[in-house]
């Protein structure tokens, strides 16, 4: 409790006498005595209620120790005073307690963290009563002399009974106080004096911004959008408008130069914000909605663009596409526009139309190619397998197979495999892998093959085979296009397939319900064999031995190299005349034992051609004497239903189309 009680009585002391000299900031501006008494008594039980909290380590909380109002009417005697002086009191007594004890609570930490330092307590103490003197002063009407209002060096120590410490320190503290009491006095002073002078004009100043920038930014807007020019001065009111309007004269004269002073430098800062401001908005926007515009067009036409370089199989380069900016403004009449929109739609436009190309040329290509791949574990009981977008299909019929396989088809570019400039490309070209373990089939069995078509009659299925393209046999049908393929055919590689239509295409008059049109119309189509003047191939026609040899090259494209003693043999023929245009294709037959001369000597290039012969033929052409003819006629029966003439004899003879049907037999199986 010692280390309170010092600081308890000088600053009880110190409070009596500023009571005697109320500051101004608490309650020098009433004139109330009630009040002031109440904020005496009150800044007094705040000290000591602080002190007491102190010593008993209680936390700072002045509303926990102030008394009620009925203890302070009791305590004070007021029930006996007048309602107004009652009332007075009570507000200062809150008012002086709070005060009081806020102000010893922090002061006292602060004693007792610097207990030692008698310096820094005459600076606080010093300070302190400087002010509340420099005040009362003011508001007394005395001049500003600090050196007069100073108490002497006895009242100071017996103030703050000094008798009892040190001669140093009261040295030091005497010092130290009248040093900080005559900064405190004229600090003190001066806010008096000044400080409601300086409120009125921030007050003044602070209201002339607001309505000085609201009147500013109205004007400036009012002018851009007018079609006037950036002029603040044109609509700022005078200062005796000023006056006038906001009732100016009714305040201090400190409100009013603040007011006036801060009215006329906002207006013109605001005129000119609002005013630049409006045209740079008016500008943003017609940009902005220009690049909006231009950007949403250019996006589509990018995406239009990409779809329609992956058609034509063009690589990604979406420069291919960007047109000068004189195209942009013809094209979409940007002429028509301010030159701010034209700038923003261009701009938009090349971003949309950059963005829109890559990003759906490459979701495109990645989609196509996704519909495009698909694997499937065919059982022995078949199935069939299609892509996810259904542009090819493969069914395999039950028992082709006799072990499970993997059956899989993939989407190619066209770039890789050349075209015949007579077709025109009516499907993605497509590879059918099969992978068979066993690699054992039923080859009899026929796998179908169809491709999504809308196309006419000259469409057809081709397979790429030695570096060509080979026609298939292919039926039409409602939406599609189908061939049937046989299981050897996809037993060492896959199979290359693709759809094209045939510009060159004739219809074969004669062969329509015939057993084998459709190997004939397969080898007119690759070009093997031709049609008559009349478009017509006569298949029931025997063959000459002629035809056949021209047949026969065309489709195992024999090599005439090394046959000039051959041919100078033929000249020893009978009919050596007649054979104009065939002499390379005669002598190759008799070099390789194909055909004979005949006993007169003639080689008969118009005679028939037997079925034993077309059997020995075939038989030396493939080296195979396995092969024969019964087979073949058999194959006729069972899968033509036609019955061949040479079940009646050998040596009748061969027709056109069973020529040709043997052929397509032995190299497409």
């Amino acid at each position: 409790m010692k280390k309170y009680s010092k600081s308890f009585y000088v600053l009880l002391i110190f409070f009596i006498l500023i009571t005697f000299f109320p500051n101004n900031t608490s309650y020098s501006a009433s004139t109330d005595e009630g009040y002031k008494d109440g904020y005496s008594e009150g800044w007094l039980s705040g000290i000591e209620k602080a002190e007491e909290d102190m010593a008993k380590n209680r936390s700072k909380n002045y509303s926990r120790s102030i008394p009620t109002n009925e203890e302070i009417t009791k305590m004070y005697k007021l029930n006996d005073e007048s309602s107004r002086y009652k009332s007075s009191f009570l507000d200062g007594y809150k008012d002086g307690f709070k005060d009081g004890y806020n102000r010893t609570y922090k002061t006292s930490d602060k004693d007792d963290e610097d207990n030692k330092n008698s310096e820094t307590y005459a600076q606080s103490l010093g300070f302190a009563m400087g002010e509340a003197y420099g005040q009362r002063d003011y508001y007394g009407g005395k001049s500003n002399r600090w050196s007069s209002a100073i108490p002497s060096n006895s009242s100071i120590v017996d103030i703050f009974d000094l008798k009892k410490e040190t001669n140093e320190y009261r040295t030091t503290f005497l010092d130290a106080f009248g040093d900080s009491f005559k900064e405190g006095y004229e600090e003190g002073y001066r806010k008096a004096k000044f400080e409601p002078f300086e409120a009125s004009f921030e007050q003044g100043s602070k209201d002339g911004e607001h309505f000085g920038s609201l009147l500013g930014d109205i004007y400036g807007k009012k002018d851009f959008f007018s079609g006037k020019n950036n002029d603040w001065k044109r609509n700022l009111p005078s200062r005796t408008r000023i006056i006038s309007d906001f009732s100016l004269n009714n305040d201090s004269k400190e409100y009013l130069d603040g007011f006036v002073s801060s009215f006329n430098y906002y207006f013109e800062e605001k005129y000119n914000e609002s005013y630049r401001s409006s045209s740079s908005k008016v500008n943003d926007i017609t940009y902005e909605n220009g690049y909006k515009h231009g950007i949403e067009i250019g996006l589509k036409k990018g995406q239009g663009y990409a779809q329609m370089d992956l058609f034509l199989k063009q690589s990604n380069n979406i420069l291919r596409h960007k047109p000068y900016d004189q195209e942009i403004i013809n094209e979409f009449n940007l002429y028509l526009e301010t030159e701010k929109y034209r700038e923003g739609f261009i701009s938009g436009f090349n971003e949309g139309l950059t963005e829109g190309y890559i990003i759906a040329f490459q979701e495109h290509n990645y989609s196509n190619s996704v519909n495009k791949i698909e694997t499937k574990i065919i059982p022995i009981s078949g199935g069939e397998i299609s892509t996810p977008d259904k542009r090819i299909s493969v069914n395999v019929p039950k028992g082709t197979y006799y072990n499970d396989v993997a059956l899989s088809l993939d989407g190619f570019s066209s770039v890789y495999f050349p075209l015949n400039n007579k077709w025109i490309k009516a499907s993605d070209i497509y590879t059918v892998n099969v992978s068979n373990p066993s690699y054992q089939f039923d080859n009899l069995k026929q796998i179908e093959l169809s491709f999504e078509y809308y196309g006419s009659q000259s469409g057809g299925i081709y397979k790429y085979e030695n570096n060509n393209w080979i026609y298939l046999p292919s039926k039409i049908s409602e939406n599609k296009i189908i061939t049937l393929i046989r299981p050897s055919s996809l037993n060492i590689s896959s199979g290359i397939y693709a759809v094209f239509i045939d510009n060159e295409f004739k219809t074969i008059k004669d062969i329509r319900g015939h057993w084998a049109k459709d190997e004939i119309s397969a080898y007119v189509r690759r070009g093997l064999v031709g049609l008559y003047e009349d478009n017509t191939f006569r298949p029931n026609t025997y063959i000459s031995r002629g035809q056949l040899l021209v047949i026969l090259n065309a489709v195992y494209k024999w090599n005439f190299y090394g046959l000039e003693e051959k041919i100078k043999e033929l000249e020893k023929l009978e009919d050596f005349e007649s054979l104009d245009g065939y002499k390379s294709l005669v002598a190759y037959a008799l070099k390789h034992g194909y055909m004979d001369i005949r006993p007169d000597n003639k080689f008969s290039l118009y005679g028939a051609v037997s079925y034993r012969e077309m059997e020995n033929i075939i038989r030396k052409i493939h080296g195979d004497n396995r092969i024969n003819w019964s087979s073949i006629s058999h194959s006729m029966m069972l899968n033509k239903d036609t019955r061949s003439k040479s079940f009646d004899s050998m040596d009748n003879s061969i027709t056109r189309a069973e020529v040709i049907y043997t052929l397509y037999l032995l190299k497409d199986k």
